[in-house]
């Protein structure tokens, strides 16, 4: 669910930079360089913090503030002022700091050492899962609430409208009065997909705390090493492929 909410914000708030906001490429990644100051010392600090207070609770409050930041970024608008989507991505990226952490070791710490393999393959499996959902998700909530409420003048032709309606980046192309109107529309999308991701993160958290546990993992017996090694080295192999 981190990945969820964290790819697919990516996702919409690189479009809105560059085509509402109007800031070139490059323009638009320093925008979303702030999110990393708070991702990194967390990280960093994630250990000592669930060595304290637990992996349970440092996975909570790391999502509860994904929540936060992904629900304060839902209310930016086409002129809002720059610190309002900082003071969004600073929590977010504090909050995947504190919560990927712990999630990892608690994945691994689950298993014997003989599975070690499997737990990181099952890792990376649902980051990546994660991402492509999170994608596909909010991206279809965007597309869906942009064609909903973009409502061009009467006065622009039928094909255009529906060019207009296939994407903002289509839209910007055609000029006045259809680029303002699909702007606004992207917008409107961008909340709806905002905060879908924090409806997310909030369910993940809820579900963290309820059935997170943590204690020594079960003895395994060599044949069932032997066989999570086999289905470990497959797995390489196919992601290799």
């Amino acid at each position: 669910m981190q990945f969820f909410a964290f790819f697919g914000m990516i996702f919409v708030i690189m479009q809105y930079l560059q085509l509402v906001r109007g800031d070139s490429a490059l323009v638009a990644a320093v925008s979303v360089l702030p999110m990393t100051a708070g991702l990194m010392p967390a990280a960093r600090f994630a250990p000592k913090v669930a060595a304290a207070v637990g992996a349970r609770a440092c996975c909570v409050a790391g999502l509860v503030l994904i929540t936060a930041g992904m629900v304060v970024l839902s209310r930016i608008g086409q002129d809002s002022p720059y610190w309002l989507l900082l003071a969004g991505l600073y929590p977010l990226g504090l909050g995947m700091g504190l919560a990927m952490t712990p999630a990892t070791t608690a994945i691994t710490d689950s298993l014997p050492p003989a599975l070690q393999g499997v737990g990181s393959a099952v890792n990376d499996l649902s980051r990546e899962l994660g991402g492509a959902l999170g994608i596909a998700v909010l991206g279809s909530l965007l597309s869906a609430t942009y064609r909903n409420h973009l409502a061009l003048p009467a006065a622009v032709p039928s094909a255009l409208v529906e060019k207009a309606r296939s994407s903002l980046g289509v839209a910007a192309h055609l000029g006045e009065p259809a680029a303002s109107h699909a702007r606004t529309a992207f917008v409107d999308g961008m909340h709806v997909a905002f905060l879908g991701g924090a409806v997310a993160t909030a369910v993940a958290a809820v579900a963290v705390a309820l059935l997170l546990r943590t204690g020594r993992p079960a003895p395994v017996t060599e044949a069932e090493a032997a066989h999570a090694a086999d289905g470990a080295d497959g797995a390489a192999a196919f992601d290799g492929n």
